[in-house]
């Protein structure tokens, strides 16, 4: 299971919105960043010292992009906010 708990917009240029997900039943991940890119979206960790506090398989980063892009409803996403 893998589930976009909230989404808010983002203040930032290229960053389309932030989110918080839950992953099975014992995971919650908050802050996450998804970035327009060139070739489409990624996903990035918030930040904690100076450097990401935590990274991703490109299978798991797929999946979690995957998750954010479907919760935002295909829209442009600095249209998308709310709680999913």
């Amino acid at each position: 299971m893998m589930q976009v708990i909230n989404i808010r917009r983002s203040g930032r240029p290229r960053e389309a919105v932030i989110f918080d997900i839950q992953i099975g039943d014992h995971l919650r991940l908050y802050n996450l960043s998804l970035r327009e890119c060139g070739n489409g979206y990624r996903v990035i960790a918030p930040n904690a010292f100076g450097k990401h506090s935590a990274t991703f398989t490109p299978t798991l980063a797929e999946q979690i992009t995957r998750a954010a892009v479907a919760a935002i409803g295909g829209r442009r996403a600095d249209a998308a906010t709310g709680t999913q």
